[in-house]
């Protein structure tokens, strides 16, 4: 979509930010990314963008803001979230944590109409608020009104309960407002992805072979062809796996099956399809699927992060061990993201207060 209006993603991942920004009639003209993996799919969805790829840290000075050209309407933001989140060690000292400062400088530089800056739940409680208290002090230090709060994807037509953070700052002087919740009925898992559930264990389709079963499915096809269906290839699982999984009733964790069928592994959900989903995360062997005996296709897992189905991830399917502290496969690119649908609510009301001011 085609805008005057222009923004910058930085730390862009796999762009789901930027797609909501596209689907709010922003123009995203520069972003920035260092993971390879997550750039390529960036790259292949946003070809459009001058996609900077490297070290913020090393790179802001000399390559991303002199990219930056004439007047900008918005930066957004979701710096890594690892050192805030509560799932980690949530350690204040971590250097992860002070990657808002990058987005500051780039900010104070460039003088956008707003900055957006996206993060866990967890931003909220670390050193008792005072990390939340020391980024808006920076942005209020270089001139920006500034309002923190927290938004649930669910309200805004994503199906899963996913709350995240949100710092805007406008720099007019006048508050930003806060998006109003899009949907009154929220959108269940199964009006979410009950159009691909004809896969099973190692079976893969580049073709739908269901009609659309929701307004949402309706949607998140768009003008997606029958026979270009991507990414939706299900995990091959041992004869003992699928068996495991089966004794998993909708809604049951690893403790509700018997015990000798249990492993270490505590974090296992069979999702429930007339439910919206519980937070999606980066391990896809987290979450059963409610009528197959295997995880989710990396499909499956847009769909419920609200990425359309025109959207393509690139690079290895998963990861494991050691390298899953350095790689972003497909499943890790998606559960990264800011669900596209929530990213378009915020960045239509931001859109608002700049073409009424």
């Amino acid at each position: 979509m085609s805008s005057s209006l222009t923004a910058v993603d930085l730390f862009c991942g796999a762009g789901g930010l930027s797609e909501g920004l596209r689907e709010a009639g922003f123009n995203v003209t520069v972003a920035n990314e260092i993971q390879k993996d997550a750039a390529l799919t960036f790259e292949k969805n946003h070809p459009d963008t001058k996609l900077i790829t490297g070290d913020i840290r090393s790179i802001s000075k000399s390559e991303i803001i002199p990219a930056i050209r004439g007047d900008v309407d918005l930066i957004a933001a979701g710096p890594p979230c690892q050192g805030f989140s509560m799932a980690g060690r949530r350690d204040i000292n971590d250097p992860r944590n002070q990657l808002f400062k990058e987005l500051v400088h780039v900010v104070e530089e460039v003088r956008p109409k707003f900055f957006v800056m996206e993060n866990v739940l967890g931003l909220l409680s670390m050193d008792n608020g005072g990390v939340v208290s020391a980024i808006k002090k920076e942005f209020t230090r270089i001139g920006y009104c500034v309002k923190h709060f927290t938004l649930n994807a669910v309200d805004y037509g994503v199906p899963q309960f996913r709350e995240r953070v949100f710092i805007i700052g406008r720099i007019d002087g006048n508050e930003p407002r806060v998006p109003e919740r899009t949907v009154a009925k929220q959108v269940t898992t199964g009006e979410a992805i009950s159009d691909l559930d004809f896969l099973d264990s190692g079976e893969t389709s580049t073709m739908y072979q269901k009609q659309p079963e929701s307004l949402y499915q309706i949607l998140m096809r768009g003008q997606v062809e029958y026979f270009d269906l991507r990414n939706h290839e299900a995990a091959r699982h041992t004869k003992k796996v699928r068996e495991r999984f089966s004794l998993f009733k909708q809604g049951d964790t690893m403790n509700k099956i018997p015990e000798e069928w249990r492993t270490k592994k505590l974090i296992v959900y069979r999702m429930e399809k007339d439910r919206p989903m519980r937070t999606v995360t980066t391990l896809p062997d987290d979450f059963i699927h409610y009528s197959r005996n295997r995880i989710l296709t990396v499909r499956e897992y847009a769909r419920l992060q609200s990425f359309p189905d025109h959207y393509v991830f690139y690079g290895p399917k998963s990861t494991g061990g050691l390298r899953r502290r350095v790689d972003v496969p497909q499943y890790s690119q998606v559960g990264n993201a800011v669900p596209c649908l929530l990213a378009k609510a915020v960045g239509e009301c931001i859109k608002n207060q700049i073409l009424s001011s």
